[in-house]
């Protein structure tokens, strides 16, 4: 599948509209304060590096080494149940800053959604490292869109663990 992606364009046309510091009245984000320091800094991009977001959500993420460079072609599978979802994305973005790390992916053809997710994490001049996610996607399939409501219940719900999975990896003084 990841061969069949690797030349195919992104599904939709406001590419790193989550990162634009003047964002589209369509751009959702969510941020949580995961610590402060140049080592909470440091930790929460090796998170990021290492697709913890993603992994405690139960994703699995295809290649599982997947580099955060603009290109990369990654699948996030999600297993609930009965039901596995294939999201193929591509990495748009990656923003590496002194106080800023981010990036974005956008879907590919075959992903549920259409639209882009970014992760930033920004040290504020106080020191505090701030962890903010931003979506800017709409529902790609008939099925997606008729499970509307349930569907943004399970988004807000993975955000709430994205940021989360950040904010325990640099609590636990994770060193990976």
């Amino acid at each position: 599948m990841l061969d069949r992606l690797a030349g195919v364009p992104v599904t939709y046309e406001h590419v790193g509209s989550t990162i634009d510091p003047e964002p589209r009245p369509s751009v959702r984000c969510t941020s949580l304060d995961v610590g402060s320091g140049q080592h909470t800094f440091d930790q929460a991009v090796r998170g990021l590096r290492l697709w913890l977001p993603q992994r405690r959500v139960g994703a699995k993420v295809h290649p599982g080494d997947a580099p955060l460079t603009v290109g990369t072609t990654l699948v996030v599978v999600l297993t609930a149940g009965p039901v596995t979802v294939m999201a193929p994305n591509r990495v748009v973005v990656v923003l590496a800053e002194p106080d800023r790390f981010a990036f974005a992916y956008g879907s590919l053809p075959g992903h549920p959604e259409s639209g882009e997710e970014s992760f930033s994490l920004q040290a504020l001049a106080d020191g505090t490292v701030r962890f903010t996610i931003c979506v800017d996607a709409e529902p790609d399939t008939p099925l997606v869109r008729l499970a509307g409501p349930a569907v943004g219940w399970f988004q807000r719900r993975a955000i709430r663990e994205y940021l989360h999975a950040i904010a325990d990896h640099v609590a636990a003084g994770n060193h990976t």
